[in-house]
């Protein structure tokens, strides 16, 4: 549970903030292994996102910058300018990227899908938001493809310790 002046602590630090545990891969490290902490340090790097949250009948969408995460109480904590995510890191065994063309709209989204295994449907979708009418920024986008690279076929998250 956060409190308040711990809130203020994680917001303060800069986007994508590390707060413990350095040793984990990074998304700046391209052979690194993907766990639910690289993936983490890689969302600020992709600016505004569209986070699609399945549970069972109920879907939850939100716009949000990611920020700051540290591990506490079994979760992957992350504050956004939006909302308190709170991941479990047991649960999340796949990931997958996607660039497609939009059925309705026609146009190119580019996103995330993260899965309990990957057979099984997604539960969190997050898409890199840009606004109607616009390219997706030049450094947004190479950064996504360069995700995109090795994680287009999916790919089985390492297991952290912590």
């Amino acid at each position: 549970m956060f409190t308040a002046p711990m809130i203020d602590e994680l917001v303060a630090a800069s986007p994508g903030a590390r707060l413990e545990d350095p040793f984990m891969a990074s998304a700046a490290q391209p052979s690194a292994p993907w766990t639910a902490s690289r993936f983490l340090d890689l969302l600020p790097e992709l600016g505004k996102l569209r986070i699609i949250s399945v549970c069972g009948p109920s879907v939850f969408e939100a716009l949000c910058e990611a920020g700051p995460y540290d591990k506490r109480g079994g979760s992957l904590n992350m504050i956004t300018d939006s909302f308190h995510w709170h991941l479990a890191p047991h649960r999340i065994a796949h990931l997958q990227s996607q660039d497609a063309i939009h059925t309705r709209s026609g146009r190119r989204v580019i996103f995330f899908e993260l899965r309990e295994s990957a057979e099984e449907s997604p539960f969190l979708r997050i898409y890199v938001y840009r606004d109607p009418e616009t390219e997706f920024d030049p450094d947004v986008a190479e950064r996504f493809a360069a995700a995109h690279k090795e994680l287009a076929d999916g790919v089985v998250l390492l297991k952290e310790n912590g």
